[in-house]
């Protein structure tokens, strides 16, 4: 009994040894480590931001309540949201394990003059400087303002080794597509019109005389999709001077009394790039030649622009000849409950409803002309009737070498007008068939 009371005692006298080791441990340490918290504030107390890292050096600042980038003697539109994460990261990924280190060892640590650094200012300023990084790559060293050595993750690393491109806002619109609700195009060679969307989709509001037209709502997405997603260079240091406008576009948006406005200027024959103006950046913008044309549009190519109007789902019989020169094939189909049947074989034809449905779909490309043009040259007819024989459409397709590449015209019968259409059409129907003499 007496020799286990002493096992007892000698085992809480260890315990409590070790206790008190421990605790003396973490007295010294915390002496040693100081707190690890760098920036805490919100975003808006800072005014600007110094960064420097191996794509160079450059500034933010704030005005009016929006980022601005300057380097190169530019000042560009800064991604906001991009601002606003690295501010998110620098308070939820703050360094760690910071304590003092002697003088002579910064150096060990890549510390005393390092290639990636970032000062916030305010009433206060924040500033790290990153070193090397660990030999396994998981952490690197860095130095707080007030010199002390911490550690931060790679992560908050690779937010600040970032080009200038990553920070720059170079959208044409950083509007949701859903919320434009109106459209004004002016320009030489585009006319000037105004869609405005409606409950229906997009129609004409501008001017008077394009008001009984129709807005294809295909033609009008496929324009804001290139307005939205399409994107400037905001790294240019030529001006204006002497630029004379080619066209501009302006775009309101739901909540806002002023639109957006972009002006393109005519181009330098010896430039790829046109200048423009946009009204979100301060200084001049570059644009590709491509996205150019892809925005130069007039009220024209976003009309509706059926070459009939019937409705060819009521189609049971199709009557097609397909002409080289001075042979003529032919074959008749009539539908059935199991699809489209070819009446001299009795075979299925697959496929032939969507080919209904393109040509209800066709549209004309460029203004129809009036008068037969010399060198076009009869390839296909395709005639398409109702219940009883009754005529839905009678179509004539011809090639034309003289027409730019992949378009062809056709005619109705009885009419005298010849439109400009895509040729796809016509070349699949001609390939698709197994036409008889």
């Amino acid at each position: 009994m007496k020799k286990t009371l002493l096992v007892a005692i000698a085992l809480l006298l260890l315990s409590a040894g070790v206790v008190a080791g421990v605790q003396k441990y973490q007295r010294t340490n915390s002496s040693r480590v100081s707190n690890a918290s760098w920036f805490t504030q919100p975003s808006e107390v800072v005014e600007k931001i110094n960064l420097l890292n191996n794509s160079g050096h450059f500034s933010f600042v704030r005005e009016k309540g929006r980022w601005f980038i300057l380097f190169n003697g530019k000042k560009c539109l800064a991604r906001q949201d991009v601002i606003e994460s690295l501010f998110t990261k620098l308070r939820e990924m703050p360094p760690q394990n910071c304590a003092e280190v002697e003088p002579e060892k910064i150096l060990d640590y890549g510390l005393d003059n390092p290639k990636i650094r970032i000062t916030l200012s305010g009433k206060n300023i924040w500033h790290l400087g990153i070193g090397h990084s660990t030999a396994s790559g998981e952490i690197f060293y860095a130095r707080k303002g007030d010199g002390q050595v911490c550690m931060v993750p790679p992560e908050i690393v690779n937010l600040l080794d970032q080009p200038v491109a990553t920070f720059i806002d170079s959208r044409l619109l950083a509007v949701p597509a859903d919320r434009i609700t109106k459209i004004r195009m002016q320009g030489e060679s585009t006319g000037t019109w105004e869609i405005e969307r409606s409950d229906d989709g997009f129609t004409f509001t501008y001017p008077e005389a394009l008001k009984k037209h129709t807005v294809n709502q295909k033609s009008a997405d496929l324009f804001i999709h290139t307005l939205v997603n399409g994107g400037a260079s905001c790294e240019s240091n030529e001006k204006l001077l002497g630029a004379v406008a080619d066209f501009s576009i302006s775009v309101w948006q739901k909540g806002s009394s002023e639109p957006t406005t972009l002006v393109v200027f005519k181009r330098d024959d010896d430039k790829d790039e046109y200048k423009a103006k946009d009204s979100r950046q301060p200084d001049p913008v570059e644009l590709s030649s491509g996205l150019v044309n892809q925005l130069k549009v007039t009220a024209f190519a976003l009309q509706e622009k059926p070459i009939f109007d019937v409705n060819v789902g009521e189609a049971v019989k199709q009557k097609l000849s397909r002409i080289d020169g001075k042979q003529v094939r032919n074959i008749t189909i009539t539908k059935t409950t199991e699809g489209w049947v070819d009446d001299l074989t009795n075979q299925e034809l697959t496929g032939m409803d969507l080919f209904i449905w393109r040509l209800g779909e066709l549209q004309y490309q460029s203004l129809p002309v009036r008068n037969r043009p010399e060198s076009a040259l009869l390839s296909l007819s395709w005639n398409i009737y109702a219940a009883e024989g009754v005529p839905l459409v009678e179509l004539y397709f011809y090639t034309d070498p003289e027409l730019p590449e992949g378009i062809s015209w056709v005619r109705l019968q009885r009419e005298s007008v010849w439109y400009p259409v895509s040729s796809k059409l016509m070349r699949d129907l001609r390939a698709r068939l197994p036409f008889t003499r």
